[in-house]
Parts: C-alpha cells; structure tokens; sequence
C-alpha cells in the first residue's frame, strides 16, 4: 500500500491489528509506503510502473487526475477520513490580526492579504489540492462582494509562489498556508521546539477557516487488486478503517471522519474542531481552471496604453475641484498602470484626429520594460502621462488608432507574455476620412486569426462616450469594454482588466456603466 505521509502511521497501525491480514506465522501481509501523493503520480507515468494494491491520498484530486490521464481505472474510492482546509498563520500573526473577541475570521484574513498584511504561499503548486481549494475559497469569497474580479485578481497577484515555503526553513510570520486541519495539529502534537516549524508551515501556527467551508481532503481508499487475495485483504483493512476502532485511531491521529464532522479536536492543537468541515473535491475541470487563472493572472505582460488627447478632453469635471477630464485620466492612468509589476513591458501612445502631420496617433513612449532599463522604465512613464495635454479642437481618430495599435502590438507579439491594448476615451470617431466601425471590426477579426490574439480592452471616460462602438472593438479582439464616470474607478477597472484575460473569450465585464 502507498498511504500519504500523513495518514500513513494510522493505516498501518489499524493494518497491524486486523488478524485476519497476518499468515500462519503471525506476520503482518500489508506493507504500508508512505509517499507524497504527487511522487505517486509520476511513477505511475513511467513504463511498466505496476501501481500499489491500495492508494490512500490526501485528495481524490488525485485519483481522478490519474484516471483523466489513463494511469488507472479504480472501480471505488470511499473516503476513511478528511481533514478542513484552512490558513495556517503563525501565532503572533493570529494575534496581531484578531478581533476584539481573540479570534481571526477568514474575512479579516483576506482584508488582511488585499491590504498586503499577509503573504498567501501557495509554493505547494498550482495543482496542489490545497492551492485549488485556497483559490476557490478567494473565489467564492469576492463573488459576495463588489468588483469580485478585480478582488480576485489584486489577490492573486500578491500570492507568493517562488517555493520559499517548501524549502525546508519556517516561513516568516507574516505568511499564511493553506494547509489541512490535520497538518496544523499535527504540529502542536509533535511538540516541536519554541520557534521551530515543520517545512511549509509557520511557526506555533493556528488555522483559520475559510467561510464558505470546504475541503478537498477525502482521503479515499483506492482499491486498484486485481482480484484473489490481496482483493480480499484490501476489503479487511478497508473494512477496519470504517470501524469503530479504526475511525476511533483516525480521530487520534487529528482527522475528522469521512462526513467532516470532528470529535476531540480541540484548541490546544491550535485548531476549532466545532469549525464546519464540509467535504467538496472539485473535479479536474474545475481544479485545473483554478490553476490556469493563477498562472495567467502572473504572467507578464506587453501592453500598450492609448490616451485620447481630443478637444474635448480639456473639458472641466465639476464634482472634480476644477480638474479637467484629461487631468482625472492622467492620474487614474498612472494608478492603473502603477499596478503591473516591473517585469512589464509597457508603452504610451496619444491620439486625437490629426494629431501628427500624418496620423491621428503618435508614439509617446516605445513599449519598454518598467525596470532594468537607464533612465528607469517606470519613470519615463509618469513623466509622458503627466506631459500629455489636449489638443484644442482636436477631434477623436478612435478607429484608426485602434487598427494601428493592434497591428503595433502584434509586429513585437511576444508569446510569453500576455500582450494587450488598452484604450482610454471620452469620445466616439469623429474622422470622416479614416476607417469605417464596420471594416474595422472585420479587419481585427481577420487579423486575430493567426493565433497572434491582442485583446483590446476599452475604458471609456464620461457619459458622452461612445460605450458601443468600444463594446464592439473590445468584442471583436476578445478583450472587454468598461465605462468609468469617476478616476477612481480606474484602478478597479484595471484590475478587472488584467484578470479578465484569465476568463477569456467569455468574460463579462466588471461594469457596463
């Protein structure tokens, strides 16, 4: 049998008692191997590999991405036990981010995460049951709340993946793990030194259970004998497990039974047995969409920002204190743009009708890296953003910016990055002499098809703006369309913007006006 590392000693203690699964000499006909569950799943990969008798993970995540990949086909996986997800936080993290009643909800935690207060580590890996079920939960959680998306994606971004956490040393205190009930007090039962801690997991650490609660740890007992005895003996085993005794060492051991319900789990273990442990393991659909927003969500990007600087942006904003349109734009630009890492390629473009002698668009800024450059990418940046002024009567050559900035995009496309327009305008076209909305749709359409795809994603500034002539250019590219009608909507919008390129083609904008 191979049995995760963490239920491994209790599988083979209940084996050890089961007479019936020694021979006429008294020896034990069950050997126990304990393994990480993804070092079961390369094994099985590589040729002639046999597979174990019985398989007890952590997660039937597992088993089930094992079947998806035709390594197995076990006929049943009944679950002997689970254990809650949860955070696990260090001690003096807990309390420092307590309630006044001496706890730490799972809400306060995330505020905590948005505010940068806490590091979420999820080195464990985008397929790790535990990473999948910590980005549910952040889903499920920013769905009950406004601006879910951008709430996801300032979230995600900030999540720490570079393996510090599994690299033997304890993790600072101001990370918190996602982590099995389990694992959190089997810390406190091992008795570890003051300030010592278990690989990935902090020092003296107390959970923190997500709200709603659910979990991805079934430990599912898979039968994959081919018959005869060891069939037999499989069942005998699987049989103590789901006895009295056999549930009595589970819950010894910090496991809940196989409903979540838990019993003797108390605080001392620096958990809350009286917590819900709903069991919920997504399937593999579900898992690996999780893991593709999170790897999408990081990747680096190429992005070019288009600015109208028509007339009509010198207009002054009322409830503004006297700033003009172009002025808010500038500011919420730079906010917005404040969000992408330095690893970003990024570039500024102006336009308004005629802007040059023989454009309705000019190159502010070549699309440069925001660091490692002299002068500092992310300088010049701010220094073009705030040079930008309106051009007096200028009208808005919207289309045939567009087209250009796509077409300039594309020329450089790189495929290791998520490379993207972004238009700001308070306008509809007003150019009689450029391209059409139709041909411009059909062009973009046309030219998307090479596999070379530059989503345009549309902010458009002010209730004269002509929201669905940009709907329809964000549609056309795969990108989305926004209205803003205050700066500081801006940073919303770009969060939503960057992650809504992780739901692509079929995303729905943070907000139509």
């Amino acid at each position: 049998m191979v049995a995760s590392p963490d239920i491994a000693p209790v599988i083979l203690a209940v084996a050890e008692s089961v007479d019936d699964l020694r021979d006429s000499n008294g020896c034990i006909r069950a050997r126990v191997r304990a393994e990480e569950d993804p070092d079961v799943l390369s094994a099985l990969v590589q040729e002639g590999a046999k597979p174990p008798d019985v398989w007890i993970p952590t997660s039937s995540l597992w088993v089930e991405r094992a079947a998806a990949s035709h390594l197995l086909e076990p006929a049943q996986h009944p679950s002997i036990a689970s254990s809650p997800l949860v955070l696990a936080v260090s001690s003096s993290l807990h309390d420092a981010l307590a309630g006044a009643d001496g706890t730490l909800g799972w809400d306060a935690l995330v505020s905590a995460a948005s505010g940068r207060q806490v590091v979420l580590d999820v080195s464990q890996g985008p397929t790790a049951p535990a990473t999948v079920g910590l980005l549910l939960a952040l889903r499920a959680t920013a769905d009950r709340g406004p601006d879910g998306r951008a709430t996801v994606t300032d979230l995600l971004r900030g999540l720490r993946t570079d393996g510090t956490a599994t690299g033997g040393a304890p993790v600072g205190a101001d990370v918190a793990v996602p982590v099995s009930e389990q694992a959190v007090w089997a810390q406190h039962e091992d008795d570890p030194r003051p300030g010592d801690a278990r690989p990935g997991l902090p020092p003296e650490p107390v959970a923190v259970y997500p709200s709603p609660a659910a979990t991805p740890f079934d430990h599912p007992f898979v039968d994959l004998t081919a018959g005869g005895t060891t069939a037999s003996d499989a069942g005998r085993l699987l049989a103590a497990l789901q006895a009295v005794g056999g549930r009595h060492r589970l819950r010894e051991a910090g496991f809940r039974g196989a409903d979540g319900v838990g019993g003797g789990l108390t605080a001392d273990h620096g958990i809350d047995g009286s917590q819900p442990g709903t069991v919920a393991v997504p399937d593999v659909a579900t898992a690996d969409e999780a893991g593709r927003v999170l790897e999408v969500l990081r990747r680096d990007s190429r992005l070019l920002a288009v600015v109208d600087v028509s007339g009509s942006m010198a207009a002054v904003v009322p409830e503004a204190g006297g700033s003009t349109r172009i002025e808010l734009s500038m500011r919420a630009a730079a906010a917005g743009l404040a969000l992408f890492p330095d690893s970003s390629q990024i570039g500024l473009w102006a336009f308004s009708e005629d802007v040059s002698a023989i454009s309705d668009y000019r190159e502010v800024l070549p699309i440069t890296p925001l660091a490692g450059t002299e002068p500092n990418g992310r300088e010049l940046l701010a220094r073009a953003l705030g040079e930008l002024e309106p051009v007096t009567n200028g009208g808005t050559g919207l289309y045939d910016t567009t087209l250009a900035a796509v077409r300039a995009v594309r020329a450089g496309w790189d495929p290791g990055r998520v490379n993207a327009v972004v238009i700001l305008t308070d306008g509809e076209d007003t150019d009689d002499d450029g391209i059409g909305l139709d041909q411009l749709l059909a062009t973009l359409r046309a030219e998307q098809s090479d596999g070379r795809a530059v989503p345009v994603m549309t902010i458009a500034y002010g209730a004269e703006s002509g929201i669905d002539a940009l709907a329809a250019i964000s549609q056309a590219t795969g990108g989305a369309a926004y209205r803003a009608t205050s700066p500081d909507e801006i940073r919303q919008i770009f969060l939503d913007a960057v992650g809504q390129r992780a739901c692509r083609p079929n995303c729905v904008p943070m907000t139509d006006g």
